[in-house]
């Protein structure tokens, strides 16, 4: 994602309260039928492929509207309409255009996290769509508050909780789905506190939970993830490692736990449900390996803890 101007175009009270009304009765709409029924939008997949030719360039009152229509359309099945528009046309206008002020990026922040949390714990159904585009629009909000804070701390807080608790309770590990395209879920997680890991908000104790969690979500999978998840979890925990208060000590602490785990694998007879825990793990970690080669401070620390594990539990 490229940053471009933050400029807005000047709105009139009137203008503003229009839109917001407008958006607000559209989201109504969209709740009273279903999130994911493509036939309750406003405008056709025709409306929005021509939108997307023009760069989804518009008038200023009508992004916010649109916006909202757009974040319902994160839970379409169809992946064109889902990742090359919805996602593609927030993206822009969140991040790369920022044509959104602050209270309607807040405004996009309540709904899209409701939304992540919708069917979260369940398996093999069509919500996964909208949870996991929700969280990865959420990701984009996070890294536009990066470039120009809008979040307070206790907003800050709730993406946090949000990222962490998905990785806990997400048991729709579905990557790349056929007909119905991306699901990944745990890659979308993975994404959104990449860039909250970045944020002068972060708590020391909040980076131990955020390592904390990718290491159980790895070992919890039940498998060894395929669909490049591992290496979007190695660049949350690169961000962390990277930053100027960086704790290495969460990070010490997995690895002093993940070597006894592959030591376990080797005793005895071999046993598959010991060893997939185990390589999940490391495949993440080799990535983070590669990520700090070449870091210096906590990040360093952290790289010659790497190496003594790996050259363990290989």
């Amino acid at each position: 994602m490229a940053a471009l101007s933050t400029t807005h175009s000047a709105r009139t009270p009137r203008q503003c309260r229009l839109a917001c009304a407008l958006g607000l009765a559209l989201l109504a709409l969209m709740c009273s039928r279903g999130w994911s029924d493509q036939r309750v939008t406003a405008h056709d997949k025709t409306f929005w492929s021509a939108l997307r030719a023009k760069g989804f360039n518009l008038p200023d009152e009508q992004v916010m509207p649109l916006a909202l229509e757009a974040a319902t359309l994160l839970g379409s099945t169809d992946p064109e309409l889902r990742d090359a528009v919805a996602y593609e046309a927030l993206a822009t206008w969140i991040y790369k255009d920022q044509r959104l002020a602050a209270d309607e990026l807040e405004k996009l922040r309540v709904l899209l996290t409701t939304n992540s949390r919708r069917g979260l714990g369940e398996k093999d159904g069509d919500e996964l769509f909208l949870r996991s585009f929700s969280t990865l629009v959420l990701s984009v909000l996070a890294a536009e508050d990066l470039k120009k804070p809008f979040l307070d701390a206790q907003e800050f807080d709730s993406l946090v909780d949000l990222g962490i608790e998905e990785l806990g309770r997400e048991r729709d590990l579905r990557g790349y789905t056929p007909a119905k395209g991306w699901g990944h879920a745990t890659a979308h997680s993975a994404d959104l506190l990449k860039f909250l890991s970045r944020s002068h908000w972060l708590r020391t104790d909040q980076q131990a939970s955020i390592v904390n969690a990718i290491a159980e979500r790895l070992r919890s999978a039940g498998e060894v993830f395929v669909w490049g998840e591992d290496a979007r979890l190695a660049a949350t925990l690169t961000s962390l490692a990277r930053r100027a208060d960086a704790d290495p000590a969460p990070f010490e602490a997995w690895f002093t736990r993940l070597r006894e785990e592959s030591a376990a694998v080797w005793k005895g007879p071999f046993d598959p449900a010991r060893y997939v825990p185990v390589r999940a793990q490391l495949n993440a970690l080799s990535a983070l390996t590669a990520n700090l080669e070449t870091d210096t401070g906590p990040a360093a620390t952290i790289r010659a803890a790497l190496r003594s594990l790996r050259a363990q539990a290989q």
